[in-house]
């Protein structure tokens, strides 16, 4: 059973450029549009957090997705004999594939495109280029191509594949202002849904009412695992193939629900959802979030005996398998130390640099 993902070599080119020169200082553009005025404005954020963001993707896909898919044709702008990511190339978590030469491409892009100038300044921008290149071999407004009709262009790869889609970060936040969503029926994406959902449940339970001196970053667990494994930015990604081979039962756990849903087979289905459920109910469980009427039980670490409430053999089933991988992964710590470690790693903890990158992976929290 498989769970492959798309990539884009845009996140693998500015991945490898983050472990091989260190965080960008310089400044990236975020596409706004502004439906109501019918314009679009650049937004602008630090680098370094975009270059991040792409690395914590990158992490969890290759941990937790048995391949990595990307369009062959551009695979220069990352791939180096001696780079950073050649590792992972030659165990075989990234293929190189031949998108370009299906045809059935050209209908479903033009059609995403025309979903994603949802301005009439997009359009009209969009048009140029696409004049540009027509009658020049050249795009006036080259980042705006490589954004909108180049994401349009993977988005179509992974309709036609019938692929899950990991997009650069820039992308992504294009996507999403425009209102084009991603594939839903994607077993990992339900899964690290979850996982968020449950993470910040419980960080809103220890902090009660003063979470304006409280700091919950929001980052996936597999990116923080490796952080806590790591003393150089070489260990990254020798931590994260470690943890692939770690975590080999749970992405072939992931794997057969990914086939289950493909094949749209409801009572399948419903058995990875029951795992997931039993999961919440756990963790709900030991928050003390349960009926006040549900059965009490003992839980014996040590000599020390604890009652709780809920239900004790679920309790039991999740003490073992993939539903204690889950939950390990939910009960892991925030990521504030090991956040700070990451940005230590590049010499940029008590940086400007630093300080963006952390500032927004905790507004992203509160958002």
């Amino acid at each position: 059973m498989s769970s492959d993902v798309i990539a884009d070599n845009w996140a693998l080119q500015d991945i490898s450029r983050l472990l091989t020169r260190g965080m960008d200082d310089d400044i990236a553009h975020l596409v706004e549009p502004d439906v109501e005025k019918g314009s679009h404005q650049y937004k602008e954020i630090a680098a370094a957090i975009i270059q991040t963001e792409a690395l914590f993707d990158f992490l969890t896909d290759v941990i937790l997705r048995d391949q990595i898919v990307v369009e062959e044709n551009n695979v220069s702008a990352w791939r180096e004999e001696s780079g950073p990511l050649e590792a992972i190339n030659k165990a075989k978590v990234i293929r190189a594939y031949a998108f370009r030469d299906n045809f059935k491409l050209n209908a479903p892009r033009t059609e995403l495109v025309n979903r994603l100038c949802i301005t009439e300044s997009l359009r009209a921008e969009h048009e140029e280029n696409t004049k540009g290149w027509a009658q020049y071999r050249q795009t006036p407004n080259p980042y705006l191509s490589q954004i909108l009709w180049g994401g349009a262009g993977m988005l179509a790869r992974a309709f036609v594949t019938e692929r899950s889609y990991t997009p650069h970060p820039v992308r992504r936040n294009f996507f999403q202002q425009a209102g084009v969503v991603l594939r839903s029926e994607d077993a990992l994406r339900r899964l690290t849904s979850q996982i968020r959902e449950k993470r910040a449940s419980i960080y809103k339970a220890q902090s009660g009412k003063d979470e304006f001196y409280s700091l919950y970053v929001s980052m996936d667990p597999l990116p923080i695992r490796v952080l806590q494994e790591s003393n150089s930015v070489d260990d990254l990604l020798t931590i994260a193939l470690q943890l692939r081979d770690e975590y080999r039962e749970l992405r072939h756990w992931l794997g057969c629900y990914q086939a289950a849903i493909n094949q749209d087979e409801y009572s399948e289905v419903e058995k990875y959802q029951d795992i997931l459920r039993s999961i919440s109910r756990y963790v709900d469980s030991g928050m003390g979030k349960v009926d006040a009427n549900a059965p009490t039980y003992t839980v014996g670490i040590g000599a020390l005996k604890i009652a709780m409430k809920g239900d004790p053999v679920n309790a039991l089933k999740n003490q073992f398998g993939v539903r204690a991988m889950v939950n390990k992964l939910i009960m892991s710590k925030s990521g504030v130390a090991d956040l700070k470690k990451y940005l230590g790693l590049f010499g940029e903890k008590n940086s400007a640099v630093g300080m963006k990158v952390l500032e927004h992976f905790s507004e992203t929290a509160k958002a």
